[in-house]
């Protein structure tokens, strides 16, 4: 399985904050960025390009399938990075990363079940969106790694919408959150779906029962 490891000098020194509402025009530059908050696991968004955390909560994320002409159907995007100092996660740690089962794709209107599959790969390991699964990423000094995210080439153009949550050993586990994946579809088109997420799951967790897949319900946990 082909994957992306990406190593570089990261640092958060003089990061400006924003909040999930603010960075909407952008979210689909920001990667992953897992932090700890007082013993609670938060998602915010990570710009590998100046380096820090320029989201301090995001709960939405975007991808864009076909910006690599040769591999149409795969992206690397988005990744997850951080400096572990910073993010207040220890070296050797394990992020796991948890893929619940099913997909949905846009009807309009909302999301329905798909009967299509992804998959997301790292190294020599890969989860499906068919029963879900777990990928572990160990924490070092400052990392960026990127698995890679493939769509079944039978997929119909549209927005494809997967729920994950991180979780970290002696730490809660993450509220879920969302990727929404652009196979073709209008840019509009495809901007009206995420903003659809936005509204509907991420104030009110009790929405996500309206995409009525089996599996996108998620509960924090404690993990000892």
């Amino acid at each position: 399985m082909m994957f992306s490891l990406k190593m570089t000098a990261l640092s958060l020194s003089g990061a400006v904050l924003l909040s999930g509402a603010t960075a909407h025009a952008d979210e689909e530059h920001y990667d992953i960025g897992v932090w700890n908050d007082n013993g609670v696991l938060m998602t915010g968004g990570w710009d590998h390009d100046t380096e820090s955390m320029a989201v301090s909560s995001l709960r939405v994320f975007e991808a864009e399938f076909g910006e690599d002409p040769s591999f149409p159907f795969s992206i690397d995007e988005p990744g997850i990075g951080g400096v572990a100092a910073d993010v207040g996660l220890a070296l050797g740690d394990n992020i796991l990363l948890s893929l619940a089962s099913g997909i949905s794709v846009w009807n309009g209107s909302g999301f329905s079940s798909s009967s299509t599959e992804m998959t997301v790969g790292f190294g020599p390991n890969t989860v499906s969106s068919n029963g879900g699964g777990d990928l572990s990423f160990t924490v070092t000094e400052d990392y960026d790694y990127h698995p890679i995210f493939s769509i079944a080439e039978t997929s119909a153009v549209g927005s494809y919408l997967l729920q994950f949550s991180v979780s970290v050993d002696g730490l809660t586990s993450s509220d879920p959150f969302w990727i929404v994946f652009n196979l073709g579809m209008d840019e509009e088109a495809y901007e009206e779906s995420v903003e659809w997420v936005e509204g509907n799951l991420v104030p009110a967790p009790g929405a996500i029962g309206l995409l009525a897949m089996a599996g996108l319900a998620s509960s924090r946990r404690r993990r000892s």
